[in-house]
């Protein structure tokens, strides 16, 4: 209870049982399941949908990603790391499209670490 803002504490304090406090705390803080599956759906559509603008760069483009990525785990949603490196790879504008197919061509992306992958495309966007 000491741990609570007096904001919360005013929800709380009448309760007898921690149970019950943590009920409330759940519910105002994480919504209901449904609004936890609305959620879950519209990240997901939201991760499904991802593009990196035309005149983005790396760097903000993979913030916006992981943005959506911690989103969806924190529901319960993850993904593998060659599902990140496809998405990512597929999300790129086409003045990309060279680098992308020389990647998929000379790396494994199945061991190839996601932070690998953003520094090659850093590197490739200097260049550009």
């Amino acid at each position: 209870m000491c741990a609570l803002s007096e904001e919360v504490y005013t929800k709380v304090h009448s309760f007898r049982s921690a149970k019950q406090m943590w009920d409330t705390i759940a519910l105002t803080y994480e919504g209901s399941l449904e609004v936890k599956c609305n959620n879950l759906s519209f990240l997901a559509r939201k991760y499904e949908l991802f593009k990196m603008g035309e005149s983005e760069s790396i760097q903000t483009m993979f913030g916006r990603f992981q943005t959506i990525v911690n989103e969806l785990s924190f529901l319960g949603r993850t993904y593998d790391n060659f599902d990140h490196i496809d998405k990512l790879l597929q999300s790129l504008p086409r003045k990309w499209r060279p680098q992308v197919i020389a990647l998929r061509a000379s790396k494994n992306l199945e061991i190839l670490s996601l932070e690998e992958l953003i520094g090659l495309l850093k590197v490739h966007e200097l260049e550009l």
